[in-house]
């Protein structure tokens, strides 16, 4: 036993549950696994309160469109997974490049299942030994990057239990408060945007613009929801009070064209316009690699950052320099290319049918395509086996012979 696990054992008791209070979920799990007498001293950590699964969720759409009219609340969770020791896989690419991004939901059972980390999509036909069946995570660094919610049918089983029910587009939830109540907010059947707090008896609609426009994102940033529609209007709600200020008129820029997403970036809240243009009567040179890629993936990405002191989306010209985003509908995140080389800089990771290259073999990653801001260069993520071996397959170093933490 270490000078370090000693230490922990011999601290009072009301001192050691203070401490524990402010590590994460995975350095809980992390420390009780260090020693059996800590693995006694440590309860086991609860599952966030929020993504209660057990929670009976009215439906926000009449009982004609929800069979049950019941809905349960589930999280996935990102993490970036690195190994702590050198290992003879490990040795054959640089330290700093060693890491995997992988998204898990886990079930009340203490299982998980495994999401692609960009699109949350369910996999059900991975072979069989891609997978280890558990991880030590005394061999690994976790790092949790983000969490997504989704809104299922409460009567699914459990093998469809972690998507959203057909009407629901998209989720955020706030933190627990201190009665232990949280709220969720949702885009359902398209334009409609709500907000439930646990044991109210039905959800609020949040009114947003005139309501004939799509909602395209909302997101949970400073203690507040934000919404997100077609025209860049961007209004923030309390989550308590359920109060509506309207935060970003809308603009004429962002009128009925491209997709547009939120993205919370450490203390910022940004916008990723994604356009999709034409090539109407242009000439393409397919002997310029570069342009015949500008030709097969037509896309433009413009990112902006939300001032709300001017209440504006201001455009960002100067890139994310060492920061990339990865954005979808079911979850958008950042990651500190500084903290994590392994992945690109100063790009977003989009999803769209564009990037597929085989329809019939469908792993994390297989719809992706980067954009880089530098050049607005962009192609499939395939095209990078550098930063495609983040998603998968996973990485050798990851041990398959290992007990359950």
């Amino acid at each position: 036993m270490d000078k370090t696990t000693l230490y922990w054992i011999k601290l009072p008791k009301d001192l050691r549950v203070s401490i524990t209070k402010r590590l994460t979920r995975n350095e809980i799990l992390v420390l009780r696994a260090t020693c059996n007498r800590l693995r006694y001293l440590v309860p086991f950590p609860q599952r966030p309160v929020s993504p209660d699964s057990t929670l009976n969720i009215p439906s926000p759409v009449s009982s004609a469109v929800c069979d049950s009219g019941l809905l349960s609340l589930t999280q996935s969770t990102l993490y970036i997974i690195r190994p702590i020791y050198d290992t003879p896989a490990a040795a054959s690419s640089s330290s700093s490049t060693c890491m995997w991004l992988v998204n898990v939901e886990e079930l009340n059972s203490g299982r998980v299942r495994v999401k692609d980390p960009l699109t949350g999509a369910l996999f059900r036909n991975l072979p069989s030994n891609s997978l280890p069946n558990s991880l030590n995570l005394l061999d690994y660094r976790v790092t949790e990057i983000a969490q997504s919610y989704g809104l299922g049918l409460a009567s699914d089983h459990d093998d469809c239990k972690g998507r959203n029910a057909y009407f629901v587009q998209k989720v955020a939830v706030s933190p627990c408060f201190e009665d232990d109540s949280f709220t969720i907010m949702a885009i359902y059947s398209m334009k409609k945007l709500g907000i439930w707090r646990k044991n109210d008896p039905s959800w609020t609609q949040i009114p947003i613009g005139d309501g004939r426009v799509y909602v395209e994102d909302i997101a949970f940033h400073k203690g507040k929801f934000y919404a997100l529609n077609q025209t860049g209007l961007t209004i923030a709600v309390e989550p308590k009070s359920f109060e509506v200020n309207e935060i970003v008129a809308p603009n004429p820029k962002f009128n009925g064209t491209g997709i547009k997403h939120l993205v919370k970036s450490f203390e910022d809240l940004f916008l990723v316009f994604k356009q999709i243009y034409c090539h109407d009567n242009v000439e393409i040179n397919f002997e310029d690699e570069e342009e015949s890629e500008r030709y097969l993936y037509p896309v433009r990405v413009d990112v902006f950052k939300l001032d709300e002191e001017i209440k504006q989306w201001v455009h960002v010209v100067n890139g994310l320099k060492d920061t990339s985003f990865f954005v979808d509908n079911a979850c958008s995140y950042s990651i500190s290319t500084k903290e994590f080389p392994a992945f690109r800089e100063n790009c977003v990771y989009l999803i769209d049918t564009l990037f597929i290259k085989d329809y019939d073999n469908k792993y994390p990653g297989w719809c992706t395509g980067v954009y880089d801001l530098k050049d607005g260069t962009v192609a499939p993520l395939s095209n990078f086996p550098i930063y495609s071996k983040n998603f998968w397959p996973p990485p050798s170093w990851l041990n398959t012979n290992v007990s359950v933490i």
